[in-house]
């Protein structure tokens, strides 16, 4: 099985997904159909005919849409048995089950209720259609309706009060998601799909939804599933599933322009273009280009000053995106479609990573993809590549021009699936077997995976089935299955699922389900190897952090043996030498502060208390004074004690006392998850769902976190007093040019003594004199003295949630929702991740208790009316360089539009105010304060 990536590699991307379209395209077509359906399809509540209603014959390909007059009209249906659906924006979908002959043309009318459907139709949770009560699994759906009449920045954002749902927003147009906590900056831990397509960024792993081509314009619905998905999805989907399905052209022909402009200089335009040539070639072209002012840092504000400190350039508040996307399907038969599209995008924007904020300069994102589905038979072939462009990290160093190092990242992943569903038993008893390959390729040129760069492939196989069974009409039962292998950990992972749907009565279900799931450790958790950033120490000096990958972990044995740390001042002959702990040489440090000192003195600078104002000639004079010393000092051999402190935030390197910790080679986490639900629907207007899970997870891998014990000479003040003491003493005897300098500042030989030793304690007790390294070596050159970030499993967690939701289509035209989230704990210390070293900690980096309730009135083809409110309670954040606090905040967002179809047939105009009481908040450290957004759209479709 190992040699089929390489084989890979040979056939090449482009050619291997030829090859799957040519076996895609031996499918046999079927023989022409002679039965036809016409219908008209109307507004329920005043009988007006509805402009471009989709019907579909469900299970098929075959659909229209209905014209001016509100009629539609599918030729060449097969004989027999057959479901209509019928659905429109801001509609309920409704079906019909019918009956037609060989030769028949039978008329089906349908009205439909104004509304959002409250039992839609889903396709993630189980990999297979069925409808959201019947799903073994918590699931939410946004439809089309939802998504077009809010006018968000950005697709993602339109998810920003579903249940469930983390999200910070970092910038205009910049998300960080999770499902139910564990979010992260550069956050891959849900699973993103656009139309069946791993949506994240190849090796890095990472979701960057700028880039993502699902705009609000071409998505037909979201559907969002809480809890692991390892057992249909495999590694890493053990938080939920995302999923931006977009609109066919067959299902959604026509143009659609909009346009939006707003505040902070923003300006948005989409555009999609949909057709059918002839009877069976459907095709597709979008396209949106998005520029703005990103949220600025406000440099008197403590937190943001902290979060520029490092940046070696000044930040780019500029923010563009472009993407541009294509897709081409074909009929073969009735119950066959080949689909097979392709796109590109490019971002200009800054990002926050685990190992600091990136500039992403026309960072460059493309794929290219095919599907099959026949019947029950699914199968498509992908490819994500990246290209970063001139992509830079802000805290690191420039380079002899003057230039950031760059980030190069041309990284690929090659996917392949294949699918099949049957059904036996009177179809109460149904199975779902599939397997898929992985194949991601990182492409760094050394800059993000260093010495890594020709060992970081990683191929994985995954085989899972499932089994759904109707044991009776009230009780479901479905078993699943997946096992899951990689190059990397040779042990076969397994993810089993069991759920049980009980249904009352129609309308109603519970729920109860066990998942096992997996996460392997990804691409930059194992092989992560980069400059991370330049970390001031205090005193103008700098060290430099590296961002490493645990693949095959860290030791500190040496230290341990030796209590020897590298010395990390710029001190020739001693910087990057090993030096014990507790015998730091005062001498080399005293010269250090006496030239800086004396460089002071001579330049006008400010003088420590208790000096008095000096002349320039008492300047010189104590400048000379000081280096006088040097030779005597370093001939003392005096040493001081250094105390290891582990850094904590981005400035602060007065973090918790701790000694190093061994970082075992990662494994991945493990996580089984208890869930119980109950969804219902109470006279067809009221949506109720309470979902409680309980979690425990094995080996849970942290975020990039600083591992390298620093080394802070506490004691330098004092051991530096004792030492000069004497020696003043002795140059004032026995030079009465010191003596009469000495009378002159009032001083004697001990308060001078002090004042130079309390100078040295205030420059250097807080600077780190050095850096424990760990016994593999953080460089090319076994000499660099260099701290690290790094990321380590940790041994078990634990925590609960609930939660629950309310929806009410209180009249055809007025709907009010709200739901409510909450989880047992944000912030796991080493005893409850059953560790022993004090300074492990896991955040959950999201509120443990998050609150959102909106209302919406609509008027089709006229007037809409929405607001809604959110509310996250504050939260700790520990992940990588971003170390703090999240205050609670609470949002107020309204919107409103109007439909003027029956003036100019496809015009509609929006308007949004997101944060409209404008309450200066920060959804995530590190990230800018958001204030107010407001934004108005103008859509036409034709």
């Amino acid at each position: 099985m190992l040699t089929t990536a390489p084989v890979l590699r040979r056939i090449g991307p482009l050619r291997l997904l030829s090859l799957l379209a040519a076996c895609m395209l031996l499918v046999p077509a079927a023989a022409a159909q002679d039965a036809t359906i016409v219908g008209t399809v109307t507004d329920a509540q005043d009988g007006q005919p509805l402009i471009g209603a989709n019907v579909i014959l469900d299970g098929t390909t075959q659909g229209t849409a209905t014209d001016i007059d509100g009629e539609y009209r599918i030729e060449d249906v097969a004989p027999g048995e057959h479901t209509l659906a019928f659905s429109y924006t801001g509609y309920q979908t409704t079906q019909r089950t019918i009956t037609v002959a060989a030769g028949e043309t039978m008329t089906v009318d349908a009205a439909l209720r104004a509304g959002i459907d409250l039992d839609p139709v889903v396709v993630t949770a189980s990999r297979q259609a069925e409808k959201v009560l019947d799903a073994p699994a918590s699931v939410s759906v946004l439809s089309a309706q939802e998504i077009e009449r809010d006018v968000a920045p950005s697709s993602v954002s339109v998810l920003r009060t579903t249940t469930g749902v983390d999200i910070a927003e970092t910038g205009v147009q910049r998300s960080e998601v999770s499902l139910r906590g564990f979010n992260n900056a550069f956050s891959g831990a849900t699973f993103v799909l656009t139309d069946y397509r791993q949506s994240a960024v190849p090796s890095l792993g990472a979701n960057v939804y700028s880039i993502m081509p699902g705009m609000t314009l071409d998505l037909e619905r979201i559907e969002v599933v809480r809890g692991p998905g390892s057992a249909l999805y495999g590694a890493g989907v053990d938080a939920g599933v995302i999923h931006f399905i977009t609109k066919d052209p067959f299902t959604y022909p026509g143009t659609t322009v909009a346009v939006s402009g707003g505040e902070r200089s923003l300006f948005d335009g989409q555009l999609r273009h949909a057709g059918v040539v002839g009877e069976n070639l459907g095709y597709k072209i979008t396209g949106a280009y998005t520029r703005a002012d990103d949220w600025e840092f406000d440099p008197d504000d403590p937190e943001d000053a902290s979060a520029i400190a490092d940046d070696i350039v000044p930040r780019d508040n500029g923010f563009s995106k472009y993407n541009v996307n294509g897709l081409l399907q074909y009929r073969i038969n009735d119950e066959t479609l080949l689909s097979a599209n392709a796109g590109f995008s490019a971002l200009n924007a800054t990002v926050l990573t685990g190992i600091g904020t990136v500039q992403g300069d026309n960072f460059g994102y493309s794929y290219g993809q095919l599907r099959l589905r026949s019947g029950g038979f699914f199968a498509q072939a992908f490819l994500n590549r990246n290209n970063a462009g001139d992509s830079f990290v802000y805290a690191t160093d420039l380079d002899q021009d003057g230039v950031p190092d760059p980030v190069v990242d041309n990284s690929v992943q090659i996917n392949a699936q294949a699918q099949y569903d049957f059904s036996t038993w009177n179809e109460r008893q149904q199975f779902i077997v599939g397997a898929d390959f992985e194949n991601t390729e990182p492409d760094t040129e050394g800059t993000i995976n260093g010495r890594n760069e020709d060992d970081d492939t990683i191929t994985e196989y995954g085989a899972y089935v499932q089994s759904a069974t109707d044991l009776t009409e009230q009780l479901d039962v479905t078993l699943a299955l997946r096992a899951d292998y990689n190059n990397i950990d040779s042990d076969l992972q397994i993810s089993p699922r069991a759920a049980l749907v009980f249904k009352p009565v129609p309308g109603h279900s519970l729920r109860a389900t066990y998942n096992r799931a997996f996460s392997s450790p990804g691409t930059n958790s194992l092989f992560l190897d980069i400059p991370a950033r330049t970390v001031p120490l205090g005193g103008g000096y700098t060290l430099l952090f590296r961002g490493r990958g645990s693949v095959d972990g860290f030791t500190f044995s040496n230290f341990r043996e030796t209590r020897s740390v590298a010395f990390s001042l710029p001190i020739p002959g001693l910087f990057g030498e090993q030096v014990p702990l507790d015998a730091i040489p005062v001498g080399p440090i005293y010269g250090l502060v006496a030239n800086q000192f004396a460089e002071t003195l001579r330049s006008g600078g400010d003088l420590p208390d208790p000096l008095p104002p000096l002349t320039p000639e008492q300047r010189e004079g104590l400048a000379q004074v000081l280096l006088g010393l040097v030779p005597a000092v370093q001939n003392a051999g005096t040493t001081t004690s250094g105390v290891l402190t582990l850094p904590r935030g981005e400035t602060n390197l007065f973090g918790d006392l701790a000694e190093p910790v061994d970082i075992d080679p990662l494994q991945p986490t493990t996580s089984q998850t208890i869930e119980a639900g109950y969804k219902g629907v109470f006279r067809n207007r009221i949506l109720f769902g309470i979902d409680g899970y309980v979690v425990s997870k094995q080996d849970f891998v942290g975020p990039l976190v600083i591992e390298s014990p620093l080394a802070l000479p506490l004691g330098l003040a004092g051991d530096l007093t004792r030492t000069l003491a004497p020696i003043i003493e002795q140059a004032a005897a026995g030079d009465p040019q010191v003596q009469g300098f000495l009378q002159s500042l009032g001083l004697t030989p001990e308060q001078a003594a002090a004042l130079i030793g309390e100078a040295a304690g205030d420059e250097l007790s807080g600077t780190p004199v050095g850096v424990v390294q760990p016994d593999q070596p953080l460089a090319d050159d076994p000499n660099t003295v260099a701290g690290f970030l790094a990321y380590r499993n940790f041994g078990t967690l634990s925590y609960w949630g609930v939660d629950a939701t309310v929806q009410v289509n209180a009249t055809d035209r007025i709907s009010v929702s709200s739901n409510v989230s909450v989880v047992s704990d944000d912030f796991f210390d080493n005893e409850e991740l059953d560790e022993n070293d004090a300074s492990l900690a896991v955040a959950l980096n999201a509120p443990t208790l998050k609150v959102r309730g909106s209302a919406s009135y609509a008027v089709p083809g006229g007037v809409s009316v929405n607001v809604s409110g959110r509310y996250n309670e504050g939260f700790p954040v520990l992940s990588g360089p971003y170390v703090g606090e999240v205050d609670s905040y609470f949002l107020l967002d309204v919107g409103a539009g109007y439909d003027f179809t029956r003036y100019v047939p496809g015009l509609r105009f929006d308007v949004s105010v997101q944060n409209a009481l404008d309450n200066r908040h920060r959804q995530y450290v590190g990230a800018p304060q958001l204030g107010r957004m407001a934004i108005a759209r103008l859509t036409y479709s034709m």
